[in-house]
C-alpha cells in the first residue's frame, strides 16, 4: 500500500469528520429558502439553542435543528420588531397596545379544566403570566414554519411538534372566546380590519396549513373561534 497515499486518505477522513462533528445535526435539512438564510445568518447561535433543544427533549436530528430554527426565528422577530414570516417582517409585533388586554394570568378563571390540564397551559402560560395573545401567536408562527420540515424529514419525530402547536392554537382559541364572551370592547380590536387581524390571521392560517401538511385531519385542528373571528365584515 502506497503509504503517502493512505496518510492522505487518513487525513481527508478525519477532517470531514471533525467538520461533521463541529456542525449541528440537521444543517443541510434547510436548504434554499429565507427560513435557511435566516438559519445560516445566525449560525453563532446554533449550538447554544442545540443544548437547549436537547434539554427540551428534542434529540434527533431533524427535530433538533427545527427548534434551533424556532428559537431562532423568536430571536430575529423581536430583533426587527415584526413577526418574521418567510424572510418578511410583519407588525404590529408583541407592543402590549397593539393586544388586546388580557393575559396568560387573567385568563385562568375562564378556562375549562381541560384546558387547563393541557400541557402548554401548565408549561406555558402558568410560567409566563404576563404574556398576552401576542406572545401566543409568536409560538404558532415559529412552530408553523418549522413543522412541515420536520414532517417531510422526520417523521417520527413530528408528533411532539404537532403536539405543541395544536396546543398554541387550542390556547389563542381560549383568548379568542374569553375575549368575546367576556371582554367584548377588547374583542372589537381584535375583530376590526387592521393589521393586528391581519397578522394574526396569516400566521394562524399558516399554521392550519402545516398541520395539514403532516395529514392532521382538519377536523381535529382548534379552529372555532379562529374562523368566526376571520368571518367577520
Amino acid at each position: 500500500m502506497n503509504t503517502d497515499k493512505s496518510f492522505i486518505a487518513i487525513a481527508c477522513f478525519a477532517v470531514a469528520f471533525l467538520a461533521h462533528a463541529n456542525s449541528l445535526p440537521g444543517d443541510e435539512i434547510i436548504r434554499d429558502s429565507a427560513l435557511g438564510d435566516l438559519y445560516k445568518r445566525y449560525a453563532t447561535y446554533h449550538q447554544a439553542f442545540s443544548a437547549y433543544a436537547t434539554r427540551q427533549g428534542f434529540t434527533r436530528p431533524v427535530e433538533k435543528m427545527a427548534t434551533v430554527a424556532h428559537e431562532i426565528i423568536h430571536i430575529d422577530s423581536f430583533a426587527h420588531q415584526g413577526f418574521f414570516i418567510d424572510g418578511t417582517y410583519y407588525e404590529p409585533y408583541l407592543s402590549a397596545d397593539a393586544w388586546p388586554r388580557l393575559n396568560n394570568g387573567q385568563l385562568h378563571p375562564y378556562l375549562s379544566e381541560s384546558e387547563r390540564r393541557s400541557s402548554i397551559y401548565r408549561l406555558y402560560a402558568l410560567q409566563a403570566p404576563s404574556n398576552h395573545l401576542g406572545n401566543v401567536v409568536d409560538e404558532i408562527n415559529a412552530y408553523g414554519h418549522v413543522l412541515p420540515i420536520v414532517c417531510r424529514d422526520e417523521p417520527q419525530s413530528a408528533d411532539k411538534q404537532i403536539k405543541n402547536l395544536m396546543g398554541f392554537l387550542l390556547l389563542s382559541e381560549a383568548y379568542l372566546r374569553t375575549l368575546r364572551t367576556q371582554l367584548p370592547s377588547e374583542y372589537a380590536k381584535l375583530a376590526q380590519q387592521g393589521p393586528t387581524r391581519g397578522v394574526f390571521g396569516l400566521i394562524v392560517q399558516r399554521a392550519w396549513a402545516a398541520l395539514g401538511s403532516c395529514a392532521v385531519p382538519i377536523e381535529s385542528i382548534p379552529a372555532g373561534e379562529t374562523r368566526y373571528l376571520l368571518a367577520q365584515p
